[in-house]
């Protein structure tokens, strides 16, 4: 696998998302280990003739010992699964650090990006719904030719405003997924609490898998600060000038009670959680996102 495929600084640059999927996935499949990769989502169905070009990997060698023919085993798709890609487009996600070339919108618009392209490539159905205090975007469960354009069209569009109402829209979406399927919700959770679970947990109690991909800036994490530092509210503008070292522990402490918190709740309800920094690379989504998709089935 070439691992700068995968390197936000070097993804930062480019804008195009359907160009950054599409070489993003395709670099990371062809760097897995053939039977990792072969499989997923395929059952053997029948043998055809062998035509110029064809990948040699699926001739079966044995038929041709037998009948000195070249014999191709047809793999066919499984039943296709609804996949629900919903992403929090808020103000809080226009965050970037002072290291971070990535707001942590623009991140997030790749993993979906990336995934739509995985998962139309899989053969399942994929969908893309984006809110705020509001459902800014809908494109319902499809594996039509152009879906992934649309996704992608629709996530260029996107821009990050308004407050987050987890709550409201999630129940909203809960009602509106009336198929089965994989649900991958993908924010910073910053105001996650019991309403934000409490709609979270309506996905499970109507058998959707749920995976909640949280993104987050280094500097949420660090607090590297050193100087005088003016913080503002990127959703209700409220103003915080404070010396870092004043309050550097105390952040802290709350930061990893609040983690330690949403990974026990995802735990206590069989919830795949993936936390991951706008400098990290991309391959641990991938990867998890391959796994899980292969037990759901």
């Amino acid at each position: 696998m070439n691992a700068h495929l995968l390197d936000p600084n070097i993804i930062a640059n480019i804008d195009n998302y359907s160009l950054l999927a599409r070489t993003i996935v395709e670099g990371f499949i062809s760097g897995l280990h053939r039977s990792l990769y072969q499989g997923f989502g395929s059952e053997f169905v029948h043998y055809r003739n062998y035509s110029p070009g064809d990948d040699l990997k699926f001739i079966d060698w044995k038929v041709y010992a037998r009948s000195n023919k070249f014999q191709m085993k047809v793999y066919e798709e499984e039943t296709n699964t609804n996949c629900y890609i919903v992403l929090d487009s808020s103000a809080s996600m226009a965050y970037s650090g002072k290291k971070g070339r990535l707001t942590k919108l623009h991140y997030a618009k790749i993993i979906c990006a990336c995934f739509a392209y995985l998962i139309n490539r899989q053969g399942d159905n994929v969908g893309f719904y984006a809110y705020s205090d509001i459902l800014k975007s809908g494109i319902k469960p499809g594996h039509r030719s152009g879906q992934v354009h649309n996704i992608c069209s629709e996530l260029t569009r996107l821009e990050p405003t308004g407050k987050c109402d987890h709550n409201d829209t999630l129940r909203k979406l809960g009602e509106l997924f009336n198929r089965r399927g994989i649900v991958i919700l993908i924010s910073d959770f910053h105001d996650f609490d019991e309403q934000i679970s409490k709609a979270i947990r309506y996905f499970k109690f109507t058998h959707h898998d749920c995976i909640l991909i949280q993104v987050l800036d280094d500097d949420e994490v660090n607090f590297p600060f050193q100087s005088n530092v003016r913080f503002i509210d990127s959703e209700s503008h409220n103003e915080l000038t404070t010396y870092p070292e004043l309050v550097r522990q105390k952040y802290l402490d709350s930061f990893n009670r609040f983690m330690s918190d949403f990974e026990n709740f995802c735990w206590k309800n069989d919830i795949d959680i993936e936390k991951i920094t706008t400098s990290s690379s991309l391959v641990n989504i991938l990867s998890g996102f391959l796994h899980r998709r292969e037990l759901y089935r």
